[in-house]
């Protein structure tokens, strides 16, 4: 086989150099290897490198020509306008919506007769999916490129021989977008997406090159209507093509089109009502503007009625709003307070979920659930089983886990988490030990004189090191709830779940500041070396909050230069709530004496974790995390916070869903973090 590039490679009839492009359309290329560059979050892609595809257009009912359409890549052939303007990177083609962007072009360019481009994501933590796909980019888990684009110009080349496929060359053609895909298109299935119509628009210029040899090839004439598209599953008949006497082939020096009379023939097909494609169709078969002009007017002669111009609506599906509206009703009366009806679920309210489920299934699925007992409505309505005349399950039971996930992620998402105010936020791609190197100290800047080398800094390093843990439950929809009409399991159950989440990420991170771990030095977090604990213990006061700042105000690099800390958070239990607001209220000094130097100085984090079971409770100062490193704690890659997955159960009879939560926390500095053993 031929190892040289199918772009690159010379067709019968043409160089290498006239081989061009195909129109608006998907194909699939890779990402370039070690591109992926973390910290500027951009990837380099190759978008296209050339491709010959088979193609197919439809002569009547079902009879089909093949041939081939082949594409080139080279500064001549691509409009890369659209791509240096900034180009939209998608998620498998997805135009509908803009929450399908998740990144966008950089930069673009034409290399070696490939397409290159430099695709940059969003900053961290602005879009969440944008983020899982950078992610999965890293990781390897995204490789398959796909880019969308429009025909500008083609050219057809008849076979020498009678048996030989008919090519077609597209020689300008423009990229529109790029697309992460999971199965790239292949050979035999590409998708034109040419803004609601497969046929190629105006202007274009398309003619016809005829083979040397004395051999007069005998080639079928596109009939109307019939202009190259993918292949489909039709929904209806295609149109039959209307009776046209086909003009004999045309000579070796057939006419090619120029761009004046193919902007007033695309003028005169529109006035006669007829589509761009018959007007191509008209161009292939005729030399001359007056007679291609002619040839229309004669096939809109042999319409029956006039040509409706295209009209597209979009409407909502009928099982779309059912779901939504069966999910509303269910949601509201879970929890009233959280969830108002709809217009379209206000007509089933005051059902028991039994009925509600009855009446989804009746109306989705067109069957009649009559005879069957309590247990077996239940069944059927979870998905265990199938009723007589049901062409599939019903979805009831997703809507049912649909309100329970909602339910749960809404309650873990309220339930206060503070510890965040004095913690800074690093995913883990994966669930290895992370290493965080510290660096402790900021190098000199030394002078160079004049022909002078520069020299290197050393920064002292210390490392800590954590990784994150899967924590998760499952709970349980089961028909026993179905029969009893418990809502509870769809508000107190996921509620109580969802708080229990965010109620251990709170033990996590709390528990570092009880535990005192050691650090990567071997001494503990809080120790008199580290200079951020106190000698005695005592409750909050102005004497108490300047040993803090000054203790912390004397916290040095590892090139013992001072870091000018100062605190910005009182962390502590709830029995020092009243003393610490005393001492950060304002109040009117009549003398020096009486001045209060700390007020609204911090802000308090009362947190009753910090309180032990016996003896002395102790508190805390933290400066702010953007300044200077305190606490880390990490989620998956792709996964903060809460995830929720459904099935239909295995283990009971009902529908299951399960909340997983992957997360770790580490203390990874001690300079920002103070202690009071307290009273």
């Amino acid at each position: 086989m031929d190892p040289t590039p199918i772009n690159e490679r010379p067709a019968q009839g043409v160089s290498a150099g006239d081989i061009a492009t195909l129109p608006m359309q998907r194909l699939q290329a890779p990402i370039v290897e070690g591109s992926v560059r973390a910290e500027a979050r951009t990837v380099d892609v190759v978008f296209t490198t050339g491709a010959s595809v088979r193609r197919r257009r439809w002569i009547g009912w079902d009879d089909h020509v093949d041939f081939d359409e082949i594409l080139v890549v080279s500064r001549e052939a691509v409009n890369l306008e659209r791509f240096e303007r900034g180009g939209p990177v998608l998620d498998s083609h997805n135009t509908w919506s803009t929450r399908a962007q998740i990144a966008v072009v950089e930069r673009a360019w034409i290399e070696n007769g490939r397409g290159y481009a430099t695709i940059r994501f969003p900053t961290a933590g602005i879009d969440p999916e944008a983020d899982r796909f950078f992610a999965l980019v890293q990781d390897k888990q995204r490789q398959n490129i796909s880019v969308g684009y429009s025909i500008d110009e083609v050219r057809i080349e008849r076979g020498e021989r009678r048996d030989e496929i008919e090519k077609w060359f597209v020689e300008r053609w423009t990229p529109y977008e790029i697309s992460f895909v999971t199965v790239g298109a292949d050979a035999r299935a590409q998708v034109r997406s040419m803004a609601g119509s497969d046929a190629p628009k105006f202007p274009l210029s398309f003619n016809r090159a005829t083979p040397t040899t004395s051999e007069v090839p005998m080639t079928t004439p596109i009939p109307a209507g019939s202009e190259p598209a993918p292949t489909t599953t039709r929904s209806e008949p295609p149109a039959p093509a209307p009776v046209v006497t086909p003009p004999s082939p045309l000579p070796a020096e057939e006419h090619a089109w120029r761009a004046a009379d193919i902007t007033k023939l695309q003028q005169r097909s529109e006035a006669f009502g007829l589509t761009a494609a018959e007007a191509i169709t008209v161009m292939g078969q005729h030399r001359t503007l007056e007679a291609a002009t002619d040839a229309l007017q004669n096939l809109a002669a042999t319409r029956n009625a006039p040509r409706q111009q295209p009209h597209i609506q979009i409407v909502t599906d009928e099982g779309d709003t059912l779901r939504s509206a069966v999910e509303n009703v269910v949601a509201a009366r879970a929890n009233p307070q959280a969830t108002k009806l709809t217009d379209a679920g206000r007509q089933y309210r005051g059902m028991s979920l039994m009925e509600l489920g009855r009446t989804f299934v009746e109306e989705s699925q067109g069957v009649r659930l009559r005879n069957l007992g309590k247990m077996e409505m239940a069944s059927v309505l979870l998905g265990l089983t199938r009723a007589a005349g049901m062409q599939s399950t019903s979805d009831f039971p997703n809507i049912l886990a649909n309100v329970a996930g909602k339910r749960l992620r809404d309650s873990y998402q309220e339930a206060p988490r503070l510890w965040k105010l004095i913690s800074r936020q690093s995913n883990a791609p994966d669930f290895k030990e992370k290493v965080v190197v510290q660096l402790a100290g900021i190098p000199e800047l030394q002078k160079v004189r004049e022909g002078g080398e520069y020299t290197y800094a050393k920064l002292g390093e210390s490392a800590e090191k954590y990784s994150i843990a899967t924590y998760g439950r499952i709970i349980a929809i089961t028909r026993q709830v179905i029969i009893n009409d418990d809502l509870g399991a769809f508000d107190r159950l996921p509620a109580l779940f969802g708080r229990a989440a965010a109620e251990l990420e709170n033990d996590l991170v709390w528990g570092i500041l009880v535990s005192n771990p050691v650090m990567a030095d071997g001494i503990p977090l809080f120790h008199a070396d580290h200079g951020n604990l106190a000698a005695a213990g005592a409750a909050p006061s102005e004497t108490t909050f300047e040993a803090a700042e000054t203790a912390l105000g004397d916290q040095k690099d590892a090139a013992s230069k001072p870091l000018n800390l100062s605190f910005s958070y009182f962390v502590g239990p709830q029995k020092y709530s009243v003393a610490v607001k005393k001492l950060l209220t304002s109040v009117q000094a009549t003398k020096t004496g009486d001045v209060n130097v700390y007020q609204n100085a911090v802000e308090p984090i009362i947190e009753n974790r910090l309180k032990p079971a016996a003896g002395a409770a102790p508190w805390f100062m933290s400066v702010d995390p953007g300044r200077w490193d305190t606490i880390e704690y990490s989620y998956l890659e792709g996964e903060e916070g809460l995830y929720t997955e459904e099935r239909i159960g295995f283990e009971v009879d009902g529908v299951e869903v399960k909340g997983r939560l992957d997360f770790g926390a580490k203390a990874i500095d001690f300079r920002g973090l103070y202690k009071n053993p307290g009273i």
